[in-house]
């Protein structure tokens, strides 16, 4: 019979998002064919926030309703170790009156009513002091320039050499920190000032940072170790540097 198709017919998996600095990545190649393929961060998770913070329809600007007290919201999903790599920018709409925000990565189990690098499992760059917290609430290290309205932080995660660095305005600050934690870690922002509002970029609009060269570097430097592998050695390669094994 004509016109009636195969109700067998497999439906295609729809693959997910990947940012243009991980196309051609070792994560992309995998998702490529993938059953399960992995997923990235792409938007703030409302059911993880704190009850102080307001997220907009698209879940990717928030703000802060509150009084005073510090409030975090993380994404949607973790940032995947098969990545090698993860970027994300902030931009800041409304800093408030006093530039209390912090901006950086934590683990599912943190709180989230802390701000972020105050509590265990968390680092987070500081717009009112230019410090940077990890796991503590008192004495932050010197890192980079304050922030405020109308600036844009990047923050990356380096699996490969276990680093956390930052940009501002485009500009890389360098590593902030050469300890990363053992787990699932997501992307987190914290606010304690009234009128805070920031959006976050995951990849789906161009970065103020050139990330796609400095993962490149990152990229090409793991291919000189995986010389005269096939594409799919070279993604296994990459993922036991990693200290994973390729999902089947």
């Amino acid at each position: 019979m004509s016109g009636t198709g195969n109700k067998h017919e497999s439906i295609p998996i729809e693959k997910p998002f990947i940012p243009k600095y991980l196309q051609n990545s070792p994560l992309d190649i995998y998702n490529r064919t993938a059953e399960n393929p992995i997923l990235l961060p792409s938007r703030w998770n409302f059911a993880d926030r704190w009850k102080c913070v307001s997220v907009e329809g698209n879940q990717l600007g928030i703000g802060y309703i509150g009084t005073g007290m510090a409030a975090a919201i993380r994404s949607d999903h973790p940032i995947p170790k098969e990545a090698g790599i993860f970027y994300y920018e902030v931009d800041v709409i409304d800093s408030g009156p006093m530039n209390l925000i912090g901006i950086g990565i934590g683990r599912k189990a943190s709180y989230i009513n802390r701000q972020t690098g105050w509590e265990q499992s968390t680092i987070g760059y500081h717009g009112d002091d230019g410090l940077v917290f990890l796991e503590i609430g008192i004495g932050g290290n010197p890192y980079g320039p304050l922030y405020c309205s109308g600036d844009t932080i990047g923050c990356c995660l380096n699996y490969y050499d276990r680093t956390v660095s930052y940009t501002k305005n485009g500009i890389n600050l360098g590593i902030a920190s050469t300890r990363i934690f053992d787990g699932e870690m997501y992307p987190m922002v914290g606010m304690r000032n009234r009128f805070a509002c920031l959006e976050v970029n995951f990849g789906a609009r161009p970065f103020m940072y050139n990330i796609e060269y400095h993962a490149k570097t990152i990229f090409d430097r793991v291919k000189v170790h995986s010389r005269d592998k096939t594409v799919f050695e070279e993604v296994s390669f990459a993922m036991s540097e990693l200290g994973i094994s390729k999902k089947t």
